[in-house]
């Protein structure tokens, strides 16, 4: 009877270590796991960001070259404004012009 409570007791024991030995085993894998995951985590986490980082500066960019052709715009209006009203200006004197040798002539021609 002795003999069959001491293998009893080896056997619990025996049993007992590896329940525990699995436990650990369990435990580190979880361990790795959640390890993996958190790495996972952080390298999706750190490429989220340089797309975020890549699409403000092509915003930046994009809005950079916007507002140059916007300049560019404005700049050929003011160069085309001003040579239309030099033009017209050109025009009007040249009238005034005609209008006074007309007058000079009427002035001449009554004498």
């Amino acid at each position: 009877m002795k003999k069959l409570m001491t293998l009893v007791a080896a056997l619990a024991l025996t049993i007992g270590v590896t329940i525990a030995q699995d436990a650990k085993e369990t435990a580190k894998q979880a361990g790795q796991t959640a390890g993996a995951a958190a790495d996972k985590a952080g390298r999706e986490t750190k490429q989220a960001g340089r797309k975020v980082a890549n699409a403000a500066e092509n915003t930046a960019d994009d809005v950079k070259d916007g507002t140059k052709r916007a300049g560019r715009k404005v700049s050929r209006a003011a160069k085309n404004t001003k040579e239309d009203v030099k033009d017209g200006t050109d025009r009007a004197l040249n009238k005034a012009d005609r209008k006074m040798k007309k007058a000079e002539r009427k002035l001449d021609n009554s004498k």
